[in-house]
């Protein structure tokens, strides 16, 4: 799939002007804000080793600069296993793979720094093809114009320092793209990759569970009327629905191991609960969001994190309903099921919303209808202009000093 793909082309341009413009972003903060005792970091929120490098003038202090978070814990996974219960939230896909590339850098490194580093280059690798297949999808299902556009638009968005911090944003986009690009496909061997690579990405973050209905959408697509194809594509029609087995095996294969291990194998879903992020109704936690902030309720550090959140939010839900009638069934219902899982959960006052626009940003169709917006209404480019880069650098600059991001 990928050998087909050049990546003399606009993605591999946005993926190295977006990724420089992270860096220059970072280094100066590092040297400018973290002061000759380094920044006052929360101990429990990040590794033993930046904390010992924890300075200006200190190199390694600039190599660490991305340990924040949730990668800290991926880090964690990947060099100890799950050695204890509240991890299991954390999936097992990407801390294996960190594994795997950090071994070879384990013989020359100590501690948990080669997981570290393994974790920033993977992550970024897997955001590289990412673009790669937005590109073709987009530049399919639309023109290359609209393709050109959304690669930038999703290499430069606020939240795109996920796809190179070590998180699984960029693995998950990956095999959800991937997915995509074997149906569009269509072949018999197709289906049976289209089918794995929904599998792993829902072995990489629970919400990849929900990728089985873009699977049977397509199905239904590809195959109707039902009744006539039964007499005349039998086979291919088994062989499509066969391979969806592949889906849920990843996942059952963690629940195995939460059962063998802890003797609960659906152990993660209460961790999700002791995380502070509790199941509601679809869209509670946007209008408790907005309730917070039309009733001024929001303390003033958590204003930024709300409005951001909101704006995001509401984003590619505002773009979903403009725009459906321009997707493929399939692609909307992979919108609509991520949406509506994605907000059927909410955390306490005062951020509801925690998090939702991370998750949201891995939903692509909604970033295939921003460039097809950002084509149609030229008037609104110059809010993007501006908003765009200015929210990156503010979030990259906060994810950096230590603050919570999204």
């Amino acid at each position: 799939m990928l050998a087909r793909i050049s990546f003399n082309d606009e993605p591999r341009r946005a993926f190295i002007v977006s990724r420089v413009f992270l860096l220059l972003i970072t280094l100066p903060v590092i040297a400018a804000a973290a002061g000759r005792h380094g920044f006052p970091f929360e101990p429990r929120l990040v590794s033993a080793e930046v904390l010992q490098h924890n300075n200006p003038f200190d190199a390694v202090t600039y190599l660490l600069a991305w340990w924040r978070w949730d990668n800290l814990f991926y880090v964690r996974i990947a060099a100890h296993g799950y050695y204890q219960p509240g991890l299991t939230v954390f999936f097992p896909l990407w801390p294996a793979l960190i594994w795997l590339a950090g071994r070879p850098l384990a013989l020359v490194l100590s501690g948990d720094i080669p997981y570290y580093l393994s974790s920033i280059l993977l992550s970024n690798l897997f955001f590289f093809f990412a673009l790669q297949m937005l590109y073709r999808l987009t530049r399919n299902l639309f023109d290359a114009t609209i393709a050109q556009t959304a690669v930038w638009l999703l290499a430069f968005f606020p939240y795109t320092l996920f796809f190179s911090s070590g998180y699984t944003e960029s693995l998950f986009l990956f095999f959800c793209l991937a997915t995509f690009v074997f149906l569009e496909r269509g072949g018999k061997i197709d289906w049976w990759l289209a089918s794995l690579c929904a599998g792993l990405a829902a072995t990489t973050r629970i919400t990849g569970a929900v990728i089985i209905f873009t699977l049977l959408t397509c199905f239904v697509q590809r195959f109707w009327p039902l009744s006539q194809y039964l007499r005349t594509h039998k086979r291919e029609m088994l062989n499509a629905l066969c391979s969806m087995l592949l889906t849920p095996l990843g996942v059952a294969f963690y629940m195995l191991y939460l059962y063998l291990s802890w003797g609960r194998p659906l152990l993660f879903l209460y961790d999700v609960i002791a995380w502070g992020r509790h199941p509601a109704f679809p869209l509670t936690a946007l209008f408790s969001a907005l309730g917070y902030l039309v009733t001024l309720k929001v303390p003033p550090d958590s204003l930024y994190n709300n409005l951001l959140d909101l704006c995001f939010t509401v984003l590619p839900i505002f773009l979903l309903i403009k725009y459906w009638r321009r997707l493929p069934l399939y692609y909307s219902v992979f919108t609509l099921t991520l949406l509506l899982y994605s907000l059927s959960t909410t955390v306490g006052f005062p951020n509801p919303l925690m998090s939702i626009p991370r998750y949201l940003m891995v939903i692509f169709p909604t970033i295939m209808l921003l460039a097809l917006d950002w084509k149609r209404n030229p008037a609104n480019r110059r809010y993007i202009y501006v908003f765009f880069p200015l929210t990156l650098v503010a979030n990259m600059v906060l994810f950096v000093i230590g603050r919570w991001v999204a």
